[in-house]
């Protein structure tokens, strides 16, 4: 790498920390210096992290009331920007685990729904239903 086209930073370890380096760099042969060594490590973290997939924009489109409620979020001084107030939001659901709880409620509601006529009920009105009509049109036997 040319000198000319990088920076130099500090960068402060403590001994133990210096020493387990130090140690490192003498066991492999695929590092020569620090520098190699932490600027590798420094990529390699940035990489495992997910950065860069959490850089590349999203576009999600909301109702103009959720806009309004984000913009007077921000307005307020509550958060700077619509995306820090929608990430703060975000974070308290998972949290606060408020989306399993909205999912459970919503497929016990449906469930419930689904229970209220089942299969057994259709059938027990149609037998009603037949057997009001042999009553009322057909013959007495």
């Amino acid at each position: 790498m040319d000198s000319s086209s990088t920076r130099r930073i500090a960068l402060r370890l403590t001994p133990q920390e210096d020493d387990e380096i130090n140690d490192f760099l003498s066991t492999t042969l695929r590092f020569k210096t620090k520098s190699e060594l932490i600027r590798a490590a420094v990529y390699s973290y940035i990489h495992k992290s997910g950065y860069q997939e959490r850089q590349q924009e999203s576009e999600i489109t909301f109702s103009k009331a959720t806009m309004n409620t984000l913009d007077q979020m921000v307005v307020k001084g509550l958060f700077k920007d619509r995306n820090d107030a929608l990430e703060f939001i975000m974070r308290k659901v998972n949290e606060e685990h408020f989306l399993s709880i909205w999912l459970s409620k919503l497929v016990k509601g449906y469930l419930d729904t689904r229970d209220l006529l089942t299969m057994d009920d259709f059938s027990s009105m149609d037998e009603k239903d037949d057997k009001q009509r042999g009553e009322s049109n057909g013959p007495k036997l």
